[in-house]
């Protein structure tokens, strides 16, 4: 088994997706409201490699500020992947 399967690639670009998003650190959330951030994030950047560059540019920016939301956006993105099929937000990305 691949260590990138489709379950890693998911995480990866939900959490890019929420890191993009105007969702702020530490916020209560839905998997609805998730899955609208993500939603927007992605139309937003084009595809997922338009959130991995935003990534990028933000931890060049402000590398701490970035780690910290970071680490966020990928606690949201495992909580809601454990608990909804907001996995196919992203299905069109990870190709």
């Amino acid at each position: 088994m691949s260590d990138l399967d489709e379950g890693h690639l998911a995480l990866a670009c939900i959490t890019d997706a929420l890191f993009c998003s105007d969702l702020e650190a530490g916020a209560a959330l839905t998997s609805a409201q998730v899955r609208e951030a993500v939603g927007k994030a992605l139309h937003a950047h084009r595809d997922w490699n338009g959130l991995t560059r935003a990534v990028r540019a933000a931890f060049a920016q402000t590398p701490a500020e970035a780690a910290s939301r970071e680490g966020w956006c990928r606690q949201v993105a495992e909580a809601v992947l454990s608990h909804s099929d907001i996995v196919t937000d992203c299905g069109a990305y990870l190709l």
